[in-house]
């Protein structure tokens, strides 16, 4: 299916070579030397440029090793809020370097205001499951918000962390808390990296999304050199349907990534996150992506040879947006969009079977008037299913929205067979009941988690039975979810047309 909603680690993100990053100030007892590295690294806590954070953090603790607010930046950067993920043991390493035991390291914060920053992250990284560890690191939080009113940076934080109440899903009620928190902040400071990021997290879906609008139109500005800052506009823009916008906020992304990695990583960034949102809004916009794909298989393809020629093969599962997921992704959206399937990578036998599952599905859809065909598909998409459901848990444990997803794309493509059987009324029953547990789900940020989704296919199919009437209410439920997506558009002109 599509992309876990953007795993940091997933974005090809370095350190950029400036520190053209936003505006902000955070008060603190560190040493001169030390304020520089330290701000780079909040500033690059709020851009979501973890490892460049780090690096920054650990810069602060060189030019004053007592200052314990380094020590929590670093300890934070180990942190993803909004996908409820954490490295908690690399983090307690980090704060161990300060002291031994919480008391200690509490001894060394110089003020007050620094000892609750301190027992915040320590609570994200104390005893408790990784969701009790969250609430108590949130309520931390707002009793620092409490104490210190006037502290933007603890009003900024505070708000990150009732977002990350959700526990990595999207609770719309906590989104808008955090909005209605910082969005005093962006108006007071519109330069401000975390106020104005997060604001666009907050209003990352179709029914807000034009909230988010100030904020996409400065983010990328205020934070030039951030790859992610350029590709998190487009969060609004493909929320609004604004597809130029969304190509050219991913088209910045890719070259922010090669002016700092350097040239040799331009091929990949036809696959990944940002490749499956910029071959979707090309789409979207009648575009061509077949160098696009054709670049991303490749990419893919050196990929398996490289770990294949290596003796061993890691992936049992593999994921929506490394390499070979994305290539599989973007071949089954151009399918979908075009009608021109191409042909599928050939993957190690056990192995990647998130991508195989994607290119089952794919096939099943591209077989829905050939039934032999079809069975075949999901015969195989079933027996990667059945894979995925024991390993991709494993692999991604903090991960609760994918499989769901993999639920409804099994349920669609069970419909899609029976109805290529001549089962009408059965599969039309089982396409209603999916594109209905594809309603329920959390809202998606991003290209839909479905290549085809449920509703568009039930208008197809509705439509092709002449219900014009029962078409068009299937491709307004398909529009609200996926707002401007140009099949759903054209599907909907058809059905009202005299």
């Amino acid at each position: 299916m599509a992309q876990v909603p953007d795993r940091p680690e997933e974005h090809h993100h370095s350190m950029p070579t400036g520190d053209k990053l936003g505006d902000l100030t955070f008060p603190n007892s560190g040493n001169q030397a030390a304020q520089a590295p330290f701000l780079r690294g909040v500033k690059l806590l709020h851009n979501f440029q973890y490892e460049g954070a780090i690096t920054a953090f650990q810069d602060a603790q060189k030019a004053d090793p007592d200052f314990a607010l380094a020590y929590w930046g670093e300890a934070m950067a180990h942190n993803y809020t909004l996908w409820a993920e954490q490295h908690a043991d690399e983090a307690r390493k980090i704060l161990a370097k300060l002291g031994p035991t919480p008391e200690a390291r509490a001894a060394k914060a110089k003020t007050d205001r620094e000892k609750m920053w301190l027992s915040a992250v320590e609570a994200l990284y104390g005893t408790g499951t990784k969701y009790e560890r969250d609430e108590d690191y949130a309520d931390k939080m707002d009793a620092l918000h409490a104490a210190y009113p006037d502290d933007t940076e603890a009003l900024v934080f505070d708000a990150l962390a009732t977002m990350g109440r959700s526990h990595g899903t999207r609770d719309t009620k906590a989104y808008l808390r955090a909005a209605a928190m910082l969005e005093p902040v962006f108006k007071a400071n519109p330069h401000h990296p975390g106020a104005t990021h997060y604001l666009i997290h907050a209003y990352d879906e179709p029914a807000y999304a034009e909230r988010g609008l100030p904020m996409a139109r400065v983010y990328n500005k205020i934070a030039p050199d951030s790859a992610h800052a350029q590709h998190m506009t487009s969060h609004i823009y493909l929320a609004l349907g604004m597809w130029p916008e969304v190509e050219q906020a991913n088209i910045d992304a890719s070259e922010a990534i090669v002016r700092s990695m350097g040239e040799e990583m331009r091929p990949r960034m036809a696959c990944g996150h940002g490749g499956i949102w910029l071959a979707y809004a090309r789409l979207q916009e009648g575009k061509s992506v077949d160098s696009q794909l054709a670049e991303c298989t490749k990419v893919a393809a050196d990929d398996i040879a490289r770990v294949v020629g290596e003796g061993h093969q890691p992936w049992i599962s593999g994921g929506g947006e490394d390499d070979v997921g994305s290539a599989a992704d973007i071949r089954v959206r151009r399918g979908v969009e075009t009608g021109n399937w191409a042909p599928r990578q050939k993957l190690p036998d056990g192995r990647l079977n998130y991508a195989r599952f994607v290119d089952d599905y794919g096939d099943v859809l591209a077989a829905r008037h050939d039934s032999a065909k079809a069975a075949a598909a999901l015969h195989s998409l079933n027996a990667s299913y059945e894979v995925l459901k024991t390993a991709y848990p494993e692999q991604f444990p903090d991960d609760p929205q994918s499989m769901p997803w993999l639920d409804v794309a099994r349920a669609e493509a069970a419909a899609v067979t029976m109805l290529a059987e001549g089962r009408s009324a059965e599969g039309m029953a089982a396409l209603r009941a999916a594109a209905e547990r594809e309603k329920a789900l959390p809202a998606v940020f991003g290209p839909p988690m479905l290549q085809k989704p449920t509703w568009e296919l039930l208008g197809d199919e509705l439509l092709a039975t002449g219900d014009k009437a029962g078409a068009a209410e299937a491709y307004k439920e398909s529009l609200k979810l996926q707002p401007g997506r140009r099949l759903s558009l054209a599907g909907l002109k058809a059905a009202t047309a005299p």
